[in-house]
């Protein structure tokens, strides 16, 4: 069995590694016959991290890595943090990439980790090993992670990083909130309405039919919906799947992104929604970039790939383009009519007073607390909006089955 160990020498220095033994008892025993004295033993699960070509080396970690779920924003965000927590105490980068990796639940980060862990221990560092995985750590990552070997604050940029991605997990769930409401009132309904269309109105249908009761044209309406609902039921998730299909398509295709984007960005309550959350992510992206000593060109090109929609990406490699001719961010800020006025004045302050990372954070705050308040707005519009479009259909169809029962009582009145 593989542990993790953190042990100090009689000098005081402060060693880490890896050894195998039965039980945390061993491994104890085996740092004290050594001289050492033991801070801390964790079972490394997963991965053996003492010898490089071992478990996941070569083409069982390529299929860990097609086989594993995906990394999430909350995977990246503990494993950053905890990074940061470990080089500020004195570890070593490669002790703490063994830990770590022996730690995470993620198979797939597990095997990533493993991975910058030899590159680490054979030599490298720490941006290069990860730039060699760019599925995993993104254009974002990389820069200031190299910002901070460079300038021997590696800690504090990891610590930047850890808050980058805790900001990127929040705003993510923001949105799923936001949507998930809708989708579970219209889920249900769609249940309902489907369970009357096709098990209840057919029954009602063969009774009209048997008792030869004349119908007026809204229930034979919603019969001849209901009968080809009950015949051709798959052709709705069909449509909705080969809809998805088409516009990512079309989104795919460098011609047709700017305008399908362009389109989201006006869709009635949801545009506003995502317009707010790509500048948040944007500006964030940027404040932390820059604060890392990443150059305004670079941190405006990354802002732009974050933004996740190709209009918002275009203005801000706009912006990176009057840069690099010398004019102000203010001033380029204030010719674009995505950016309300606003963002220039502060973008203003932030550059006489040269504090622009600080102005750019202040911006995304702003955007997230506009985001917030947008979606509880949408939450308070869409519950009554979802009940009643579910309410005048379910009378509809209850007018319609009733209205030849009537007729048959009178008839027999």
């Amino acid at each position: 069995m593989e542990f993790y160990y953190e042990a100090k020498e009689k000098g005081g220095k402060q060693v880490s590694g890896t050894h195998s033994g039965e039980n945390e008892s061993d491994i104890v025993k085996w740092l004290k016959g050594r001289g050492f004295v033991p801070l801390k033993i964790a079972r490394s699960e997963g991965v053996s991290l003492s010898a490089p070509d071992d478990k996941l080396d070569g083409v069982r970690r390529l299929r860990f890595l097609a086989l594993s779920p995906r990394v999430e924003l909350q995977d990246k965000l503990v494993f950053f943090r905890q990074l940061a927590t470990m080089i500020e105490a004195g570890i070593s980068v490669p002790g703490a990439l063994a830990a770590l990796a022996g730690q995470t639940q993620n198979k797939r980060f597990c095997a990533i980790l493993s991975g910058v862990y030899e590159r680490v221990s054979a030599g490298s560092t720490l941006g290069a090993a990860m730039a060699e995985y760019p599925k995993c750590f993104d254009s974002i990552t990389i820069p200031l992670v190299r910002s901070g070997e460079e300038s021997g604050t590696l800690d504090e940029s990891l610590g930047k990083l850890a808050k980058f991605f805790e900001d990127q997990n929040n705003l993510r769930r923001k949105i799923i909130s936001a949507m998930t409401y809708p989708a579970v009132v219209m889920g249900i309904a769609i249940l309902v309405l489907g369970v009357m269309v096709v098990v209840v109105i057919p029954q009602f249908e063969r009774a009209f039919a048997n008792l030869n009761v004349e119908m007026p044209f809204l229930t034979k309406a919603t019969f001849a919906i209901g009968r080809w609902m009950s015949s051709m039921w798959y052709a709705i998730p069909l449509a909705v799947i080969l809809i998805v299909f088409i516009v990512s398509r079309l989104r795919g295709m460098r011609s047709m992104k700017l305008p399908i984007d362009g389109m989201l960005l006006k869709m009635p309550l949801f545009g506003d929604i995502i317009f707010k959350a790509s500048l948040t992510r944007a500006f964030r992206t940027m404040s932390s970039l820059l604060r890392s000593g990443v150059p305004v060109l670079a941190a405006l090109e990354m802002a732009s790939e974050v933004a996740g929609n190709e209009k918002i990406k275009r203005d801000f490699l706009l912006l990176r383009d009057g840069a690099s001719m010398g004019r102000t961010m203010n001033s380029l800020v204030r010719e674009r009519k995505l950016f309300s006025p606003m963002i220039g004045h502060m973008m203003a302050v932030g550059e006489e007073t040269g504090r622009t990372d600080e102005m750019l954070d202040k911006i995304a705050d702003w955007y997230d607390a506009e985001l917030s308040e947008k979606i509880k707005r949408l939450s308070s519009i869409l519950e009554p909006v979802m009940v009643l479009f579910v309410g005048v259909i379910v009378a509809f169809m209850t007018l319609a089955i009733f209205m030849p029962i009537l007729s048959a009582i009178n008839a027999f009145m």
